[in-house]
This record gives C-alpha cells, structure tokens and sequence, in this order.
C-alpha cells in the first residue's frame, strides 16, 4: 500500500486483513473501480475504508458519501473520523446528517412518519418566512460545524439553540465537505437524492461512495418502493371526511368495491393471494373519477389527497388532546392512501399482489422485484464504490442483484473479495446439532419439547449472558413454552409489539445481568441493530432456519431470478441466501472484538447438509453433534 495512505491511519499499527483490505479501497479509489467487500467483523472496516478514500478525496476534490442504515454506523463513522482528527492532525470537514425531518425543531410526529406532508408544511413556511430557523443565518454556527467533527444529535442540539436550522446548516457545510455521513436515501431514494445533490453542488461523477452493511441495500431499494394498503385504511379515511368533503369519501367508498371484487375473485379461485395488473388499478380508480361531478385524473386525485391531509394541520393545535389524536389518525390514514396510489403508477418491474389472509381486511400491496433498476446506473456513474459488510456472502449474488456486475458496467473493473476473520480461531467455536429441526414438516409438540431440553442443557455451562434466536415470534413462543424453569428464571424476551426505547431497555438488562438469557427473532432489531460491547454474549443459539413461507410473494421474486439467472442461482439468490443472512447476522452478535470468546450453536440438523451447509462461509468450521453441552462445557473450561 502505497505511504501516503498510512499518513491518516490512527493506531500504531495495521491489523492482518485490515492492511490487505485498505490496499483494496486504495486500488478502487485510484482506478475508478467497484470494491465489493465481504469483511468480518473485527477487521476494523470502518478506519480501513475512510482512511485511503479520504485522503484521495482531499488530494483530488472528491468527496466522500459514507452511507449507513443506522444510527449506531452514524456513530461509529463519525468516532472514527475524530480520531482521525485527534491522533493525526487531519484537517478536514465532516458533516453527519439524517432525514430532513427528524433534525427539524418544529417537526411532529406526523411529519417524521410521512416525508411528503414535511416537505410542503417546510416549503409552505418558507415561502412565506414563517420558520424563524430557515430564515437567520449564523456564520459563527457555521464555521463551528466545519471546524468540529459533531455527532448529528450535537449538531442538531447545537443549530437550534443558535435559533438557526440544523439541515440547511449541515447542507450549507456539505458544500465544502470532504465527508458526508448519510442515510442509504440520500443516494438511492431518487427524489431525495437529487435535491441534496443539487444544494451542495456535487455530481455523482466526484463521489467516493461507500455503503455500509451493504447486505441491507437490496431490500432498502425493494421497499423504497414498496407500499401496501388495507381495506380498514380506506374505510376509515373515508369515515373521517365523511361530513367534510362528501365527494371524496363517495369516492373512496368506491374503492371499497375494488376490493370486494378482487375478494370475490381470490375466492372463486380458492386461493388466499391473487396477482393484481398495475393497470387493472388505475383502470378502475380512471373509472370511479371519470363519474365525479368534477372529474379529474389519477394524478390529480393523489395531489387532492395530500392536499386534504394538509388541511388537518390547521386549527388543531389550541383543541384537546384527545381530538388532535383523532385528527392524526385520519390524517395518517389519507396520507397512506396517497402514497400508495402515487407509488402504485411505477413502471418498474414490481410484484402486485392481493390478500385475503386476513378475510376481515384484504390488503392490497406492490413491491419491486429488482434493485438494479436503482443502484446499477448510480454505480456506473460514481468515481467509485466501496460496499462492505460482514455478512456480504456471497459477494458474487450482491454484485449480480444490485447490478454491479462486469456485463452490465462496461468500462469499470468490479472486484470481489472475501477477508478471512482477524480473530482467533479458538476465540469462536461452531456447533451443529443432530436430530434438531424447525423444518415444516417435522415441526410439533415433540421436537419443540427436544428444542427447549437442548437450550437447557447447552444453558447450563454457558458463563455469561446467553441470545438464543428463533426464525419467528410464533416458534420462539411454542418452543419457550416447555423451556426447563431455570432458563424461564432468567429469560429476556423480546415481544413483536416491543416499541425502540423498550427494546434499548431490555438491552441495557441484558447487559446488567450476568447470565441472562435472551430470548428473540432472526431478522429482528436484537440479532441485526445491537452492537453487543463487553463479550454480552457468551454464546449465541440459533435456532432453525428463517425460510420465508411459500408465499405468492416468495414464489415470484425467487421466479424472477430463475428466469434471469438460470434455476440455481434464481432458488439462492431469491429464497436461500436471504435466509443464511439472517443467520449470520444473528450468529455475528457474539465476536465484536478480537477479546471476546463464543460459542455458536445452529440447531438445526439443515446446516450441516447441502444446500445450506454451501451458503455459509468458508471460515465456518462446523463440528457435528447431539451433544452440544458437551462441547459447551469444554469451551468455557
């Protein structure tokens, strides 16, 4: 690795896999290339990554857009860069910003849930000098912010006591930044995108972009747009303008019976999911306008919708509480609404699917099939691309899904790699057990009787804090059900309608409670948002595999990839891997350092056997067994 590169690095030293994986970032910057990474953790990406994009940023008035999909990388990022700042007298600007809304002063609820009825109340107290924030400017604020590496929380806190309004601050400072610490939309969200591009005056072409725990960009892309809508949602709305604007609630009445008739059909098919045509929808609701006394079009009835939902800011304020939650809800109800039809006209390759699952209150829901269609041309354009993860495997299907694959960027290298782990091996053991199994037809009262002996048994050597985690809600509670009383005596258990603050609570719990045992979901905030510090967890249980059910949804994702990928490929990229992910992520709770030491178990027997046993990675040494206590006990001797 080229000298300069080791000018910002802030230890004494480069880690083994660390040094191979900034000589990656050094050579992707330099020659415009596309670094897919799959990086354990340990291997101290962040510092890797920053250090060599960073200083060719400085050097060539590039900047560099560090992405994240959590608060918690926000933080680690902006650490890293001050103790960049601190250690080697780096001299430059760092800016950490999040959503619009959530660093407004002003903004409620409301408008931290729904970005489009911000956007006019911000533009709307704008245009007319009504936000005292927009409209001082402070230069001394400014300059603190550059000359500072803040934390968005302390740049917030800081702009509002000033009286001034921390995004337009952050975003007047960005202009100058050599980093800028964001969320996944302010790159991949196509509207957001380009107004933040606009207002501090860079292309995509002086972009350093990385993206962090990138195996969340996919699915980030897919539900960008993504919406569903809910018959009760529509009933509903319409209740609330029912004596306000009689026009409008006949209208969405109507819409009630293109629902019973998709019911209708589903029935006489026998089937609980339906496929639905994007133009069958705008077809009927064309139709329902066309018979107003004033008829008007699709896209005008969206606007007329958002315009209605504005209206119920007004006036609200000096009434009781009870009545502005009222008012709220019907709000947030119309609001839905509009952004499902206005999402629904897409022309992108979506999955469009009606539900009857629940028969009181059918859904209705679309949901892209391909993220390419939104990353690929933005990979093509950029300087450069770093995305890292520690589950980034395999590091093949991400650049192939997200379309950063030779044969679809002509012109740039794409280069794969997968770093070995820089901790010891005998730091982190992995078992495999016989006999075990949340397979579908071998699931019942008898092997969750076998699963909950075997977490006893397996509980009763671990020394610490233990995290079992469980393919869903439903098995966590029928296998937690005949759990032996001592684990019961010291089970945590996260619950499906666990709000954030409670779930931080039962982490810091967790955290104070030596053996405790938690009990939670694959997929879930605990085995994928925490960042377990300390060695938490001693060790790390996971159970079964979180396959999703073969849902129409499932079927036609996975069929999209057959028919672009061939059978193989289409059945991982679209059914396996997704679940091996969760796996891994869950798994990786345990090593978040090179001190820590735990066991892993995956009980299930499926892990061990083909295909599954090929989706995991080459560094998974498994060892075999019914008798997983056996070798627990060994490894806390």
């Amino acid at each position: 690795m080229a000298e300069k590169n080791h000018t910002l690095f802030p230890f004494p030293a480069v880690r083994e896999g660390q040094k191979e994986f900034m000589e990656d970032v050094t050579h992707a910057v330099e020659g415009r290339e596309i670094l897919i990474a799959h990086a354990p953790t340990g291997i101290g990406k962040t510092v890797a990554v920053l250090v060599p994009a960073l200083q060719y940023a400085i050097e060539n008035d590039k900047t560099v857009f560090f992405l994240t999909s959590k608060k918690s990388q926000h933080k680690i990022a902006i650490d890293t860069l001050r103790l960049m700042k601190e250690r080697v007298n780096l001299s430059s600007v760092a800016v950490d910003i999040t959503s619009k809304q959530s660093m407004c002063p002003r903004a409620v609820s409301i408008y931290r849930e729904f970005y489009s009825l911000f956007n006019e109340f911000c533009k709307f107290e704008q245009k007319n000098k009504r936000c005292r924030y927009f409209m001082k400017h402070d230069e001394d604020a400014l300059r603190r912010i550059r000359e500072e590496i803040m934390h968005v929380e302390e740049l917030c806190s800081w702009c509002t006591t000033r009286g001034i309004c921390p995004y337009k601050a952050a975003l007047d400072v960005a202009k100058s930044a050599d980093v800028l610490v964001c969320d996944y939309n302010y790159l991949f969200s196509q509207d957001i995108a380009e107004r933040v591009r606009e207002k501090i005056e860079t292309g995509l072409e002086d972009l350093i972009v990385v993206i962090d725990e990138a195996h969340n960009l996919p699915d980030r892309i897919r539900n960008n747009l993504s919406s569903e809508l809910r018959m009760n949602t529509i009933t509903e709305a319409a209740r609330g303008i029912r004596t306000t604007n009689r026009e409008m609630y006949d209208n969405l009445m109507q819409f009630g019976m293109i629902f019973k008739r998709l019911t209708r059909e589903a029935e006489k098919n026998n089937k609980l999911e339906i496929r639905v045509e994007r133009d069958f929808l705008v077809d009927e609701v064309e139709n329902i306008l066309r018979r107003r006394i004033d008829a008007m079009s699709y896209e005008e009835f969206v606007d007329l919708l958002r315009h209605i939902a504005e209206g119920f800011d007004e006036g609200t304020t000096s009434r009781s509480t009870k009545y502005r939650n009222e008012k709220e809800a019907v709000q947030r109800n119309i609001l839905i609404l509009a952004d499902f039809f206005d999402g629904w006209q897409t022309e992108e390759k979506c999955l469009r699917i009606f539900s009857v699952a629940q028969r009181d209150n059918p859904t209705l829901f679309f949901k892209l099939l391909d993220p390419s269609v939104v990353s690929e041309p933005i990979f093509a354009k950029a300087h450069s691309t770093i995305m890292m993860s520690g589950t980034l495997c395999p590091t093949e299907m991400y650049a192939e899904v997200l379309g950063a694959a030779p044969d679809r960027i002509k012109g740039r290298e794409i280069v794969l790699r997968e770093y070995s782990s820089p901790f010891p091996k005998e730091n982190r053991r992995i078992v495999v057990t016989k006999g075990l199994t949340t397979k579908y037809t071998e699931r019942g009262e008898e092997m969750y009787m076998k699963v909950a002996r075997k977490i006893g048994e397996v509980a009763e050597y671990v020394r610490g804090g233990m995290a079992v985690f469980f393919p869903s809600y439903a098995l966590l509670n029928n296998i937690s059900a005949y759990l032996p009383d001592e684990v019961r005596r010291r089970a945590i258990v996260e619950r499906r309608e666990m709000k954030k603050d409670e779930k931080n609570q039962l982490y810091e719990l967790l955290r104070d409670n030596y053996d405790g045992i938690l009990l939670a979901v694959q997929g879930g905030s605990f085995s994928e948002g925490m960042d377990y510090e300390s060695n938490t967890l001693k060790a790390v249980i996971v159970v079964g595999l979180p396959l999703s059910p073969p849902t129409l949804e499932v079927k036609t994702i996975e069929g999209y990839y057959v028919g672009k990928y061939g059978a193989e490929k289409g059945r991982l990229y679209g059914y396996l891997y997704p679940a091996i992910t969760k796996v891994l992520q869950a798994a990786g709770r345990g090593i978040r350092s090179e001190h820590d030491r735990c066991i892993i178990i995956l009980m299930d027997y499926r892990f061990a056997q083909y295909p599954y046993k090929n989706c995991l990675p080459p560094d998974y040494d498994l060892s075999v067994t019914d008798r997983a206590e056996k070798y627990c006990k060994e490894f806390f001797k």
